[in-house]
């Protein structure tokens, strides 16, 4: 996935990330990985300051959610 901050009229604010998701079952888990490419330390430090950490555990929260949930439609 690539990702990337945008304006207010949704055009990106380039440079973004590369984001890689990997999923695999274990048993009865899922395991989720996720690697984050920047082109910089310096972007990803202004990410940061931008709010990411708060905006990631918010998704993973939402995805953990998510997969709950369609794991009980079985």
């Amino acid at each position: 996935m690539f990702n990337a901050f945008a304006d207010k009229d949704e055009n990106p604010e380039l440079p973004g990330s590369d984001w890689d998701f990997t999923f695999s079952k274990q048993g009865a888990t899922t395991k989720v990985s996720i690697t984050i490419y920047n082109e910089s330390l310096a972007r990803m430090e202004k990410m940061i300051e931008m709010g990411f950490k708060e905006g990631y555990s918010i998704s993973m929260q939402n995805l953990e959610d998510l997969l709950g949930t369609l794991s009980q439609r079985k």
